[in-house]
């Protein structure tokens, strides 16, 4: 199940499954930048109904990884409609601020500068992905 913190993780979501405080998303971008694709589909799997941008945006990843661009460009299209946002800064529309929002809510900009800040080392650590993103959304 991986590192000791990990395990704590688990554990808290054991006691939480519906992961009040967001643990999942820590999780699924840890998953995602190390390469676990298999722990990134359990919590695909076990919150299905997540409409958060990290998830909507994350499954594209995910995708990408497995070769599969045709559910990349669907999962593209729901994760744009989910939030919007999301794609400006991967086309540096728009910036970073310097400090990151302390609350969002779902499908606004500090969501999705929450996602970009959080899940940037997952998009760099699958190969060709944001080549591919970076195609799609300038085109």
């Amino acid at each position: 199940m991986g590192s000791r913190p990990e395990r704590r993780v688990h554990r808290v979501l054991e006691l939480n499954p519906d992961d009040h405080q967001g643990i999942r998303q820590g999780l699924l971008s840890r998953y995602l930048a190390v390469g676990d694709d298999a722990g990134a589909e359990r919590l695909f799997h076990r919150y299905a109904n997540e409409s958060s941008a990290a998830f909507l945006w994350s499954r594209v990843v995910l995708d990408l990884r497995r070769g599969d661009q045709a559910a990349a460009k669907e999962d593209l299209r729901a994760a744009r409609h989910g939030n919007p946002h999301v794609a400006d800064l991967f086309i540096a529309k728009r910036k970073l601020p310097v400090q990151l929002p302390e609350r969002y809510s779902p499908g606004d900009r500090n969501e999705a500068v929450l996602y970009f800040a959080g899940f940037a080392e997952a998009w760099l650590a699958s190969s060709d992905a944001m080549e591919w993103l970076l195609d799609q959304l300038t085109a």
